[in-house]
C-alpha cells in the first residue's frame, strides 16, 4: 500500500473506530468494535486480537477474541470477508459479532483465566499490568506468556500485550499477534494501536459509569418504592389505629344500650309467640331485633379487628345453631324475596365459638342477600369427612369480578358505597387463626358465589372438632 494511500485509509480506521465507540454504551459493542479494529485491514493488520478484563486481584477473565483459529481457518475467514466486501462499519454491527463470536478461537479465548499476581515480577503480562506499558515479544519470547497462551502464540512470531486504562487504572489487556501473514509489527504500528486503546479506555469507563448509574438509579427506583409502600403501611397502620379509637368508644357509648332494645324487642316476641297480639308488633320485634344483630355485628367487627379475642369453643349442634341464626335474618330474606334452602345433617356437631361461628355465617349470608336480585336462591349446606366439618353457602348473586377476587379478604376493601369492608377479613380471621380451619371462595360473574368454611376435627391438642352423636 502507497505511503498515502495508507495514511488515508489509518485516518479512515482511526475515524470509524472513534465514531463507533462514542455511538455506545454497550461493552461487549466496544470490545467488538475494538478488536475488530485491531483486525481490520492493512493498518495495524493484527491476525487475531483478545482482550481480557482485570479483576482488583490481578486476574485475567472474561476474554473475548476475533480471528482465526488455524492457517486452515484463516483461509476461509479472510476469503469470506473479501468475498463479502463488508465495509468497516457493517463488521461493527451485531450480526457480523455474533458470526465471528461462534469461531473456534473467540470460543476457547473465552476459556482462559490467569492470575497474574502469581506470576514472576519479570515475566511480559505482568509488567504491562503493573508498568502499563506495551510490550512486543518475538520468535521464541513468546512462550515467556503463562502457559494457558501457548496455543494462543503457536502460530505467531510476534505478539503485542498492550494495557487498557479504565478510570486511572489498568483494569484489561489486549494480546494480538501476527499469526499466519507474519507481517512485521512497526513501532508505527503499536502508536496507532495506543491511540486506539486509548479510546477504549475511554469507551470502557463512560459504559461502566453509565452501568453504574443505571445500577444506582434502579437500586434508588427500589427504595422509592419500598419507601412508598412503607408510607402506605404507614397510612393503614394510622387507619387501624383510628379503628381501634372509634371501636373502643363505640363500645363504652353504644354496646350497652344495644344490649338492652335488644334484649326487650325478644321479649315482646317471646310474648307475641304465647299470646294472640297482632301480627304487626311481631313482625316490628323481628325487625328491633335484626337490626340490633346488625349493629352488634359492625361493633363486634370493629372490637375484633382492633382487639384480637380468643375462641371460646364449645360443642354446637349446628342444625340448631343456624335455624336460631337465621330466624334473625329472616326479615332480610323474606323482604329481599330470596329463596332459602337448608341442607344440614341432623346430627352434624361443631366444636366452635358460637358468638364468632354466627359472625361468619352471618357476614357471609348478609353479603349473599345484597349481592342478588329478588328471585335469587342460597343454600347453605353442610358436612364432614375423616378430617373436617365444613359449611357451603351458595347464592345465585352477582359473582365477583376475578380481577378483585384476590382483595376481598383486605381490610378496608369494599366495593361498596357503604359499610367499613372488614367483614370478610374478619371471616377470614375467625375461621383461620381463631379455629385452625380454612376458608375457600370460588366465583363467577352473572353466576354466583360459592363459600366454604372448613373446620378441622382435631385441633393441635387432639381435641375432637366433632362429637359423637350417640
Amino acid at each position: 500500500m502507497e505511503q498515502k494511500n495508507k495514511l488515508q485509509y489509518e485516518i479512515y480506521l482511526l475515524d470509524t473506530i472513534c465514531r463507533g465507540l462514542q455511538a455506545t454504551l454497550n461493552v461487549d459493542k466496544i470490545i467488538h468494535i475494538v478488536l475488530t479494529g485491531l483486525t481490520a485491514g492493512a493498518s495495524l493488520g493484527f491476525s487475531r486480537a483478545a482482550l481480557f478484563f482485570v479483576n482488583d486481584s490481578g486476574v485475567l477473565h472474561s476474554g473475548r477474541g476475533i480471528g482465526p483459529f488455524d492457517p486452515e481457518e484463516a483461509k476461509k475467514i479472510w476469503f469470506d470477508l473479501i468475498s463479502s466486501a463488508a465495509t468497516l462499519e457493517e463488521m461493527f454491527e451485531n450480526s457480523h459479532r455474533r458470526t465471528l463470536e461462534s469461531q473456534r478461537f473467540p470460543v476457547e479465548i473465552r476459556t482462559v483465566t490467569c492470575e497474574t499476581s502469581k506470576l514472576p515480577s519479570d515475566n511480559p503480562l505482568k509488567k504491562t499490568i503493573v508498568n502499563k506499558e506495551i510490550i512486543v515479544l518475538k520468535e521464541s519470547e513468546k512462550f515467556l506468556l503463562p502457559e494457558v497462551f501457548h496455543w494462543f502464540v503457536k502460530y505467531s512470531n510476534q505478539i503485542v500485550i498492550a494495557p487498557i486504562k479504565i478510570s486511572g487504572k489498568v483494569s484489561a489487556v489486549v494480546l494480538a499477534d501476527n499469526a499466519f501473514h507474519n507481517r512485521n509489527i512497526t513501532q508505527e504500528t503499536l502508536s496507532f494501536l495506543s491511540i486506539i486503546l486509548n479510546q477504549a479506555g475511554l469507551a470502557l469507563s463512560n459504559a461502566f459509569a453509565y452501568e453504574n448509574t443505571k445500577h444506582n438509579l434502579e437500586q434508588l427506583r427500589q427504595l422509592n418504592e419500598k419507601l412508598r409502600q412503607m408510607q402506605e403501611d404507614l397510612l393503614v397502620c394510622e387507619r387501624f389505629a383510628a379503628a381501634g379509637r372509634i371501636s373502643t368508644y363505640l363500645a363504652h357509648e353504644i354496646r350497652n344500650p344495644l344490649a338492652t332494645i335488644g334484649g326487650f324487642a325478644r321479649q315482646i316476641l317471646e310474648i307475641c309467640r304465647e299470646k294472640n297480639v297482632d301480627a304487626r308488633i311481631s313482625r316490628n320485634a323481628r325487625i328491633i331485633v335484626n337490626e340490633v344483630r346488625r349493629l352488634e355485628l359492625v361493633l363486634n367487627n370493629l372490637l375484633r379487628f382492633s382487639f384480637k379475642q380468643p375462641a371460646k369453643k364449645e360443642s354446637l349442634h349446628l342444625k340448631s345453631f343456624l335455624d336460631e341464626l337465621l330466624e334473625v335474618l329472616s326479615i332480610n330474606i323474606d323482604d329481599s324475596g330470596t329463596n332459602l334452602k337448608v341442607e344440614i345433617p341432623d346430627g352434624l356437631y361443631v366444636f366452635a365459638d358460637r358468638v364468632q361461628l354466627g359472625e361468619v355465617i352471618y357476614n357471609i349470608v348478609h353479603n349473599s342477600l345484597e349481592s342478588m336480585k329478588p328471585g335469587g336462591s342460597i343454600i347453605i349446606k353442610a358436612g364432614e369427612n375423616q378430617k373436617d366439618v365444613w359449611i357451603e353457602v351458595t347464592d345465585t348473586g352477582y359473582g365477583i369480578p376475578e380481577e378483585i377476587l384476590g382483595q376481598i379478604f383486605n381490610p378496608f376493601f369494599t366495593t361498596r358505597s357503604h359499610g367499613l369492608g372488614l367483614g370478610l377479613n374478619i371471616v377470614k380471621m375467625i375461621v383461620e387463626e381463631n379455629h385452625g380451619g380454612k376458608i375457600c371462595i370460588n366465583s363467577k360473574v352473572d353466576v354466583g358465589t360459592s363459600v366454604k368454611i372448613i373446620f378441622p376435627k382435631k385441633e393441635e391438642n387432639g381435641k375432637e372438632n366433632s362429637i359423637d352423636r350417640g
